[in-house]
């Protein structure tokens, strides 16, 4: 099991929230995500302006960034 950072991304006119999983880096415990965001959060508040403020016309409204774990198989690795 991995930990990643996805980000939860809320636009205006859009009934449901995206999500995006900020791949740049993994985690091996949720501590460890956590500190990253923590110590991070402006770089990757910047890359998520740049790839995601706008898509198809809609602003983004708001957003959050959490940890989430994933299992990750042999064959993925």
């Amino acid at each position: 099991m991995i930990w990643v950072i996805t980000a939860m991304l809320v636009y205006h006119d859009v009934d449901k929230p995206k999500m995006t999983d900020y791949m740049i880096k993994s985690f091996d415990t949720k501590y460890e995500c956590i500190e990253y965001t923590w110590h991070n959060k402006v770089t990757m508040i910047e890359e998520l302006f740049d790839m995601h403020k706008e898509v198809d016309g809609n602003t983004l409204q708001t957003f959050a960034f959490y940890c989430e774990n994933r299992h990750v198989s042999l064959d993925e690795v």
